[in-house]
C-alpha cells in the first residue's frame, strides 16, 4: 500500500500551493521575447506541485436490467441492450463531451463458462459473458467481462460523446440457469463549463521558461495522460512494463479512478464568457489502460515536509492492466518502446549520463495558456531546454517549458544517441523575465523510488 508523507499543517500548505498553481493554469498569457538558458546559478526555488483544472460531473441516474434472459443461447450473442443519452436525461445539460459508466458491483452479475479455458482471449471473445459498450458518436467499443470489469473497478473507459449504447453478450458455455445482470449506478461526464472559474485575480503561473511557451504537438505512446487526475505517466524498460509519474498524482488520489491514455486526440474548444475553454477528448478504449491500485507506490516528501531539501522526494511507480480489448500490455500496445532508465551506481547516476547545460526533453500532457491553442489543453506535446543546474544529487533544475499536467513528466537527455530518462518533472519555478529560474523535478536516483523498482508490487511483478 502507498503511504502517505507528511503532518497535517504540510499536508495543508501542500493543499493550499496544489490550487494556486491550479488556478494560475487555467489564465492565459501573451509575451513575445524567447529566453535564452540560464547563464548562472539558478536563484529562484521551486514552487508547488502543478494540477491542472479538470473538473468532471456525476449524473446520478441509474439503469440496466436484472435476471436477463439467456434460454437458447447457442452462440455468443447479445441478449440485452440499452442506449443512455444525457442529453435526453437532462435536456438542461450543456457541452456534454465525454461520459464514463460507473456499475454496481454487487448487482452487476457476469457469469464465467463452466470451464475455464486453456488459451486466453480477449475483446468480445473473452470467457463468460461479456458487456459492450459502444459510443454512439463515434462508434469506440470496450468490452469488459467478469475479470476484466473488476480490473477496471466497475468502471468503463472514458467514451467521448453524450451517448452510449450497453449490451450484454452471453456466453453459451455459461450456466443458462443462472441469469446475468447489467446495472449502472451513475455516469460520469465533464463539468458543464469545463473549469471552475476562479474569481481572484492572480499573476500567471510560473511554469513556462519562454515567454512564447516553446512546446509542440508530438505522438509517443511511451508517455500517456493519467486521467482524470491530469497527470503525465510514462513507461520503463523494467521487466513488466510499468510507469512512472510524480507522487503528488497519486497523493490523497483515488488509484481505481485513474487511467493511463495514450493517442489522445485534441481537445474539444467551448467559449465561456468570451473565453476559450479547452475540454479533453479521449481515445479509443484500446489505448486506455486501467490503473492497477495493488501495484501503485508513491511517495511526496515536499520542500515544506522535510528539514533539509535534500530529503524532498516525489515519485511515483505504478502498473496497468492488459487492455481487455486487445488482451495488448501498455509496452506491448508502444510497439515495446519505453524510457531507458539512468544507470544509479552507489545511490547516484552514474558518470557520464547527464550534465548542466545538457539538451533536456519534456514530453507530456500539459495545460495551455494561449487562447490560439486551446485544442491542445491536456494533449501530448513536447519541448526542449537546457539542464540548469543539479541543487542536491537528488534534484534536478531544468528550462524546459511545462505546464500544470506535465507533473510526472520524464526529463530526458540524449547521450552517444541514445536516450536517457535521468529524473521526473514535478514542479515550477521559471520566470519568462528571468534567464536564472528553472522548473524543478525529482532525480530517478532518489531513494524511495530506487527501492520500490526493487520491490514491485501487483502487476508490477514479473
Amino acid at each position: 500500500m502507498a503511504t502517505r508523507n507528511g503532518n497535517n499543517n504540510n499536508n495543508k500548505k501542500r493543499a493550499a500551493g496544489i490550487a494556486l498553481v491550479a488556478a494560475l493554469a487555467a489564465l492565459a498569457v501573451v509575451a513575445p521575447a524567447v529566453e535564452a538558458a540560464p547563464a548562472k546559478a539558478v536563484t529562484t526555488a521551486p514552487k508547488p506541485f502543478e494540477l491542472p483544472k479538470n473538473p468532471v460531473s456525476k449524473v446520478n441516474v441509474s439503469f440496466g436490467s436484472k435476471d436477463i434472459s439467456v434460454a437458447g443461447v447457442t452462440v455468443k450473442k447479445p441478449v440485452w441492450s440499452q442506449t443512455i443519452n444525457l442529453k435526453q436525461v437532462d435536456p438542461t445539460r450543456k457541452n456534454v463531451f465525454w461520459t464514463r459508466l460507473t456499475f454496481d458491483a454487487t448487482q452487476t452479475k457476469l457469469r464465467k463458462p463452466k470451464k475455464a479455458p486453456t488459451t486466453a482471449a480477449w475483446g468480445a471473445d473473452q470467457p463468460g459473458d461479456v458487456i459492450r459498450i459502444t459510443s454512439v458518436l463515434d462508434k469506440a467499443v470496450q468490452y469488459l467481462n467478469a475479470d476484466s470489469l473488476a480490473q477496471w473497478s466497475f468502471q468503463s473507459a472514458f467514451f467521448n460523446g453524450p451517448a452510449v449504447t450497453v449490451e450484454l453478450l452471453a456466453d453459451p458455455n455459461a450456466d443458462a440457469k443462472v441469469k446475468p445482470a447489467v446495472i449502472v449506478t451513475s455516469v460520469t461526464t465533464n463539468d458543464e463549463d469545463g473549469f471552475s472559474a476562479d474569481p481572484i485575480n492572480l499573476p500567471p503561473p510560473t511554469t513556462l521558461c519562454n515567454a512564447a511557451d516553446l512546446r509542440k504537438p508530438v505522438t509517443d505512446l511511451r508517455n500517456g495522460r493519467i486521467f482524470p487526475v491530469g497527470c503525465t505517466g510514462w513507461t520503463i524498460n523494467d521487466k513488466t512494463g510499468c510507469h512512472t509519474s510524480a507522487g503528488h498524482c497519486f497523493d490523497g488520489v483515488d488509484a481505481t479512478q485513474q487511467v493511463l491514455q495514450v493517442s489522445v486526440p485534441q481537445s474539444a474548444v467551448i467559449v465561456k464568457d468570451g473565453v476559450k475553454v479547452g475540454i479533453p477528448r479521449h481515445p479509443d478504449p484500446k489505448y486506455q489502460f486501467a490503473v492497477d491500485a495493488s501495484s501503485v507506490q508513491y511517495k511526496l516528501l515536499s520542500e515544506l515536509d522535510v528539514d533539509n531539501a535534500v530529503d524532498a522526494e516525489d515519485w511515483s511507480y505504478f502498473g496497468t492492466f492488459r487492455n481487455p480489448n486487445t488482451g495488448l500490455t501498455q509496452r506491448e500496445a508502444a510497439n515495446n518502446q519505453s524510457y531507458t532508465l539512468a544507470k544509479v551506481t552507489n545511490g547516484v547516476i552514474a558518470p557520464g549520463q547527464s550534465a548542466v547545460g545538457d539538451v533536456v526533453t519534456i514530453t507530456g500532457f500539459g495545460n495551455v495558456r494561449d487562447q490560439a491553442r486551446k485544442n491542445l489543453r491536456l494533449t501530448q506535446q513536447t519541448a526542449t531546454g537546457s539542464l540548469a543546474s543539479f541543487p542536491d544529487k537528488y534534484h534536478i533544475n531544468h528550462r524546459v517549458d511545462t505546464e500544470g499536467g506535465n507533473s510526472g513528466s520524464a526529463m530526458v537527455v540524449k547521450k552517444n544517441g541514445k536516450e536517457i530518462a535521468i529524473g521526473i518533472h514535478t514542479n515550477g519555478g521559471c520566470d519568462t523575465t528571468s534567464s536564472t529560474s528553472a522548473n524543478y523535478g525529482s532525480s530517478v536516483n532518489q531513494r524511495g523510488y530506487q527501492a520500490a523498482l526493487a520491490a514491485p508490487k501487483g502487476v508490477c511483478k514479473a
